[in-house]
């Protein structure tokens, strides 16, 4: 298969799990070209913060209501940057398309644009891939970026595919956000951060399951591995993946379990 991977990175954590990709696509026989998504001016963490900002209260809002957090993930309008010209601007002589980026709260800016003005994906298979710094939470992670990317190429005439994320370990806003994440992975999945990187055992195989998929093609998103794991796992089930409401359940089942029946 001729096979186009297309990625945004600032920090470089995507381009990595980007080239890595290639080098397995290209072991297995198929021809991958590359396509940097470069934004016109350069961005730093500052003026993404600015951007950004108007999402945070939905983000929190959406943790309490799962009414509110399907309303936001269908209806928010996510900014558009200029990006430069693209090296491959018709993608319709490419059997599969790879996109990937890492997560600025929400879809990255440069990625809206990228599916908006890029020609030919109609009747394509697409895969997705990503770097954030915690574990793949179904709410904070899974949910807020590969829902509205498998929505925009739905309208573009494309589908999703299969998808993949992992850790990078970095967050611009440095420890306290890593805190968070490690804590949350240690509650959800209890398992430290690392176990979700790049170069981990976890991170080799769900690649290679990822493009497994990606070279299917008839799997859909929800049904597909990389979508499942984010609701698995050996510790809270809810923790970070659903409203305060159902959260409460498992919480309480595990107080009760760990504690109360101990002390009988």
């Amino acid at each position: 298969m001729n096979i186009l991977i297309a990625f945004y990175s600032r920090t470089g954590y995507t381009k990595e799990l980007a080239l890595l990709i290639a080098e397995e696509l290209m072991a297995r026989g198929h021809e991958v070209e590359l396509e940097r998504i470069e934004p016109l001016e350069d961005e730093n963490m500052w003026p993404l913060l600015w951007r950004t900002q108007w999402y945070w209260g939905a983000l929190a809002l959406g943790i309490l209501s799962n009414k509110y957090r399907e309303y936001f993930i269908n209806n928010y309008r996510i900014p558009e940057v200029e990006i430069r010209s693209l090296v491959h601007q018709d993608v319709s002589s490419f059997d599969r398309i790879c996109i990937g980026c890492g997560k600025q709260t929400i879809v990255p800016c440069a990625i809206e644009s990228y599916l908006r003005i890029v020609d030919g994906l109609k009747g394509k298979k697409v895969g997705a891939f990503a770097t954030w710094a915690g574990p793949p939470l179904k709410h904070f992670e899974v949910e807020h970026l590969f829902r509205p990317i498998a929505d925009r190429l739905e309208r573009r005439g494309a589908s999703l595919v299969s998808i993949l994320g992992l850790s990078s370990r970095y967050h611009e806003y440095h420890g306290q956000m890593l805190g968070i994440f490690e804590f949350l992975s240690r509650v959800r999945f209890g398992k430290p951060i690392s176990y979700f990187g790049v170069h981990s055992e976890y991170g080799r195989k769900n690649m290679k399951l990822f493009l497994d998929e990606l070279i299917k093609g008839s799997t859909d998103v929800k049904e597909s591995r990389g979508w499942r794991r984010s609701f698995q796992g050996t510790g809270i089930r809810g923790v970070a993946s659903a409203s305060l409401w159902t959260t409460l359940g498992p919480l309480r089942h595990e107080f009760k379990k760990r504690f109360l029946e101990r002390y009988r």
